[in-house]
Protein backbone atom coordinates (compact mmCIF):
# COMPACT_ATOMS: atom_id res chain seq x y z
CA UNK A 1 0.00 0.00 0.00
CA UNK A 2 3.02 2.50 0.52
CA UNK A 3 4.65 1.99 -2.46
CA UNK A 4 1.43 2.36 -4.24
CA UNK A 5 0.80 5.91 -2.60
CA UNK A 6 4.86 6.91 -3.49
CA UNK A 7 4.14 6.51 -6.97
CA UNK A 8 1.39 9.06 -6.75
CA UNK A 9 2.79 11.42 -4.64
CA UNK A 10 3.66 14.33 -7.64
CA UNK A 11 0.71 13.63 -9.56
CA UNK A 12 -1.52 16.21 -8.48
CA UNK A 13 1.29 18.75 -9.19
CA UNK A 14 1.97 17.44 -12.83
CA UNK A 15 -1.82 17.42 -13.46
CA UNK A 16 -2.29 21.06 -12.75
CA UNK A 17 1.32 22.04 -14.49
CA UNK A 18 -0.81 20.35 -17.69
CA UNK A 19 -3.67 21.73 -17.00
CA UNK A 20 -2.54 25.71 -16.01
CA UNK A 21 -1.38 26.87 -19.56
CA UNK A 22 -4.10 25.73 -20.71
CA UNK A 23 -6.95 27.33 -18.47
CA UNK A 24 -4.63 30.50 -18.82
CA UNK A 25 -5.02 30.50 -22.46
CA UNK A 26 -8.94 30.44 -22.37
CA UNK A 27 -8.91 32.90 -19.30
CA UNK A 28 -7.09 35.49 -21.01
CA UNK A 29 -9.31 34.72 -24.21
CA UNK A 30 -12.33 35.79 -22.24
CA UNK A 31 -11.05 38.71 -20.98
CA UNK A 32 -9.30 39.92 -24.77
CA UNK A 33 -12.85 38.71 -26.45
CA UNK A 34 -14.41 41.03 -22.89
CA UNK A 35 -12.67 44.10 -24.02
CA UNK A 36 -13.19 43.43 -27.73
CA UNK A 37 -17.04 43.51 -27.30
CA UNK A 38 -17.12 46.66 -25.10
CA UNK A 39 -14.85 48.32 -27.65
CA UNK A 40 -17.54 47.08 -30.19
CA UNK A 41 -20.30 48.53 -27.93
CA UNK A 42 -18.70 51.67 -27.42
CA UNK A 43 -18.35 52.31 -31.22
CA UNK A 44 -21.84 51.31 -31.78
CA UNK A 45 -22.68 54.26 -29.18
CA UNK A 46 -20.41 56.80 -30.82
CA UNK A 47 -22.54 55.95 -34.07
CA UNK A 48 -25.61 56.73 -32.64
CA UNK A 49 -24.69 59.93 -30.90
CA UNK A 50 -23.10 61.35 -34.16
CA UNK A 51 -26.13 60.44 -36.26
CA UNK A 52 -28.68 61.67 -33.65
CA UNK A 53 -26.75 64.91 -33.54
CA UNK A 54 -26.70 65.08 -37.28
CA UNK A 55 -30.53 64.24 -37.83
CA UNK A 56 -31.92 66.62 -35.41
CA UNK A 57 -33.85 69.54 -37.45
CA UNK A 58 -31.37 72.83 -37.03
CA UNK A 59 -31.28 75.46 -39.17
CA UNK A 60 -28.34 75.25 -40.56
CA UNK A 61 -28.04 71.05 -40.33
CA UNK A 62 -25.06 69.73 -39.23
CA UNK A 63 -22.01 69.41 -41.89
CA UNK A 64 -20.30 65.96 -42.50
CA UNK A 65 -17.45 67.41 -40.47
CA UNK A 66 -19.59 68.31 -37.84
CA UNK A 67 -21.20 64.84 -37.37
CA UNK A 68 -17.32 63.68 -37.65
CA UNK A 69 -16.28 65.84 -35.08
CA UNK A 70 -19.05 64.86 -33.01
CA UNK A 71 -17.78 60.94 -33.04
CA UNK A 72 -14.31 61.77 -32.78
CA UNK A 73 -15.42 63.56 -29.25
CA UNK A 74 -17.30 60.68 -28.11
CA UNK A 75 -14.23 58.17 -28.85
CA UNK A 76 -12.46 60.79 -26.73
CA UNK A 77 -14.68 61.13 -23.71
CA UNK A 78 -14.58 57.15 -23.34
CA UNK A 79 -11.06 56.85 -23.30
CA UNK A 80 -10.58 55.85 -26.82
CA UNK A 81 -8.34 56.45 -29.20
CA UNK A 82 -9.59 58.59 -31.77
CA UNK A 83 -6.80 59.41 -33.87
CA UNK A 84 -6.79 55.86 -35.14
CA UNK A 85 -10.09 55.54 -36.30
CA UNK A 86 -11.94 56.51 -38.87
CA UNK A 87 -15.13 57.90 -39.31
CA UNK A 88 -17.42 58.17 -42.42
CA UNK A 89 -20.23 60.54 -42.61
CA UNK A 90 -22.86 60.48 -45.98
CA UNK A 91 -25.96 62.54 -46.49
CA UNK A 92 -25.26 65.18 -43.71
CA UNK A 93 -27.28 68.84 -44.29
CA UNK A 94 -29.52 66.78 -46.66
CA UNK A 95 -33.51 67.18 -46.55
CA UNK A 96 -35.77 66.02 -44.45
CA UNK A 97 -36.80 62.47 -44.99
CA UNK A 98 -33.22 61.64 -46.43
CA UNK A 99 -30.85 59.12 -44.96
CA UNK A 100 -27.59 59.95 -43.06
CA UNK A 101 -25.15 57.15 -42.55
CA UNK A 102 -21.98 57.03 -39.57
CA UNK A 103 -19.68 54.60 -39.95
CA UNK A 104 -16.69 54.12 -37.66
CA UNK A 105 -13.67 51.74 -38.60
CA UNK A 106 -11.62 51.08 -35.62
CA UNK A 107 -8.67 49.14 -35.55
CA UNK A 108 -7.30 46.78 -32.06
CA UNK A 109 -5.41 43.90 -31.97
CA UNK A 110 -4.94 40.95 -28.63
CA UNK A 111 -1.76 41.71 -27.20
CA UNK A 112 -1.92 37.96 -25.42
CA UNK A 113 -3.74 35.78 -28.02
CA UNK A 114 -1.52 37.44 -30.76
CA UNK A 115 1.68 35.87 -29.38
CA UNK A 116 -0.46 32.22 -30.13
CA UNK A 117 -2.08 32.63 -33.08
CA UNK A 118 -0.24 32.91 -36.46
CA UNK A 119 2.52 34.95 -37.59
CA UNK A 120 3.12 38.22 -39.25
CA UNK A 121 4.25 38.94 -42.06
CA UNK A 122 7.97 39.88 -40.89
CA UNK A 123 7.82 35.82 -39.18
CA UNK A 124 6.85 37.80 -35.65
CA UNK A 125 3.63 35.93 -33.93
CA UNK A 126 1.22 37.72 -33.77
CA UNK A 127 -2.25 38.16 -36.25
CA UNK A 128 -1.09 38.78 -39.76
CA UNK A 129 -3.57 41.98 -40.01
CA UNK A 130 -4.76 43.86 -36.90
CA UNK A 131 -8.79 43.37 -35.80
CA UNK A 132 -10.91 45.90 -37.93
CA UNK A 133 -13.97 46.77 -35.38
CA UNK A 134 -16.88 48.37 -37.93
CA UNK A 135 -19.77 50.04 -36.49
CA UNK A 136 -22.66 51.46 -38.77
CA UNK A 137 -26.41 53.23 -38.54
CA UNK A 138 -28.71 54.97 -40.81
CA UNK A 139 -30.87 57.48 -39.78
CA UNK A 140 -33.53 59.62 -41.26
CA UNK A 141 -32.96 63.32 -41.32
CA UNK A 142 -36.08 65.23 -38.86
Amino acid sequence: MRKQFKRESGMAGLEFALVLPVFMLILFGIIEFGTAFYKQQILTSAVREAARHGIVATDPRPSESVVRARAYAYLDEVGLDASSSTVTVTGAGGEAGQPLTVEIQYPTGFSFLSNFIGTTDDGTAGFRDPTVLTARIVMELE
